[in-house]
């Protein structure tokens, strides 16, 4: 998959200027939300086949099954489902124009504008409608944890003053990222744009698209290992984003990581650095836990303090109110704003979520996504608010994390143990090296339990409520990579709380 920019379009190409100009159309600006064929030929470089050239288009879209009437409909090519296959029906539900790598066998009725890569083609048209809002803030966040959280307190924040356009769930990829910006719009203030990577040279690409005017890396932790080799490869790779901002624009730096300080260290940018070091521009004082209430803390920004009381679970957060925080202060926010947005903030699905059950139970859906920082996170959230009770922690698999794999679920077994949970439940490929890094720190062999999967895990789940060794007050902490889909068994605890068969 190619990452940069487009190549140079072939010379036996007419050349999108001399087509843009033999239209007549003016594309300089973007006046609606709407593209003109001239606008996309000069975003992406792609030549134009047939159709006709007065043609304009709604919006960008590369889902056949959402097409909207006057959408361009962009092919994406995939390992399951190649986009070249769906144009005709895309075109039957109203599609004005497509956008393909390779020519379909038929040609449809509508402009057909051909380019060398598809993905690439998406990315420069999100970074040509960005170029046209002149008066567009943009900020871009990456890390190895954390970056949703504080891409949704940013947002929280911005939104007290600004109109905002933000990332959708997790749509922080090349494809995510520019689907995201493409609907920005001039009564837009802000974008905040989530930005994730599992290869070199992907955040690059996405700094590219995106031209952020205020850059934060939340922080560097092991998680995807398997496409970087080590912690340091990380770092690199989600250097690329400090390293490709412009010379105007202003870093928001964790000065509590050592790796996010080295790599802010070699750019010349404007700096705001948060953290718990005494010498951070934005910094937290007199951290008070509130357990699932929240927690609370004084902000300290340049000078000027505020308590704020966050109804966010864990005291990880602070750091990430604090990130949050510091990229509200770049974007030209008052200390009352950012505390008001901060207390606004109420988590989202699948972070830290608690339900109690009918019968007294909670359980802890925190099933978005998992690595051993974010893990042991949770794991001590849990065991904090639950400190009085009984504490089960079920947990699948944390991905992609290359030859550390085992060290790490063994290490997170450690921490289950050491933590002093009661049980620990496991399902994946790791399973047992969790389980017996649980037992090495400690944890009975009844307690720490491996399962060939989840029907069996719930089986055992049902058996200790039947038991009466769960329920009222205790807590069930359900957690693991997203490729794992964890939720579905706190769907099953639920149904089994219920009466119902799973």
């Amino acid at each position: 998959m190619q990452l940069g920019r487009r190549s140079e379009v072939d010379a036996d190409r007419p050349s999108v200027g001399r087509v843009a100009a033999d239209m007549g159309t003016g594309f300089m600006t973007l006046q609606d939300p709407s593209w003109s064929l001239s606008q996309v030929l000069l975003a992406t470089g792609g030549r134009f086949v047939c159709g006709t050239p007065q043609a304009r288009f709604r919006s960008v879209s590369t889902d056949s099954r959402t097409i909207a009437v006057g959408d361009l409909f962009l092919a994406l090519p995939g390992d399951l489902h190649d986009g070249l296959a769906f144009v005709h029906e895309a075109v039957r539900k109203g599609a004005a124009g497509i956008i393909v790598e390779r020519l379909p066998e038929s040609l449809p009725a509508v402009p057909v504008i051909l380019v060398e890569d598809a993905l690439v083609a998406l990315g420069d048209l999100a970074a040509y409608r960005r170029s046209q809002m002149e008066r567009l803030q943009v900020v871009a966040i990456t890390g190895s944890s954390g970056k949703t959280t504080v891409k949704e307190m940013t947002a929280a924040i911005l939104e007290q003053k600004k109109r905002v356009l933000k990332t959708k769930g997790n749509f922080n990829n090349l494809i995510g990222l520019p689907l995201s910006l493409l609907p920005v719009g001039r009564e837009d203030d802000v974008a905040v744009l989530e930005m994730g990577m599992n290869r070199a040279g992907e955040i690059a690409r996405l700094a590219e698209i995106a031209d952020p005017d205020i850059a934060c890396i939340t922080n560097v932790q092991p998680a995807h290992l398997a496409g970087f080799g080590d912690i340091e490869g990380v770092a690199k790779a989600k250097g690329e984003l400090f390293a490709g901002v412009k010379s105007w624009s202003t870093l928001v730096v964790n000065i509590d990581d050592k790796r996010v300080r080295r790599l802010a260290r070699k750019c010349e940018q404007k700096k705001i650095t948060f953290g718990r070091h005494r010498l951070a521009d934005v910094r937290a004082t007199h951290i008070r836990d509130h357990g699932a209430e929240g927690v609370g803390f004084t902000l300290h920004l340049k000078g000027n303090k505020s308590r704020v009381n966050l109804r966010a679970m864990g005291a990880h957060n602070v750091m990430n109110s604090l990130a949050a925080a510091g990229i509200a202060h770049a974007a030209g926010m008052r200390m009352a704003a950012i505390v008001s947005g901060l207390e606004s903030y109420q988590g989202f699905d699948k972070r830290l979520q608690v339900r109690k059950l009918a019968n007294g139970l909670h359980v802890v859906n925190d099933t978005y996504n998992a690595n051993p920082a974010s893990m042991l996170a949770a794991l001590e959230t849990v065991r904090g608010v639950g400190r009085n009770s009984r504490t089960v922690a079920v947990l699948g698999d944390m991905l992609e994390l290359g030859q550390q794999s085992k060290d790490a679920h063994a290490s997170t077994g450690g921490s289950v143990a050491g933590l002093g949970y009661d049980y620990l439940l496991v399902v994946g490929e790791f399973a047992a090296d969790m389980v017996a890094g649980a037992k090495k720190a400690g944890m009975a062999g009844a307690r720490a339990k491996r399962f060939d999967g989840k029907a069996a895990l719930l089986k055992f789940v049902g058996g200790l409520l039947a038991k009466g060794e769960l329920g009222k007050g205790d807590w069930v902490l359900v957690k693991g990579s997203r490729g794992m889909r964890m939720e579905t068994i706190v769907a099953d605890i639920e149904k089994l709380v219920a009466g119902e068969t799973v």
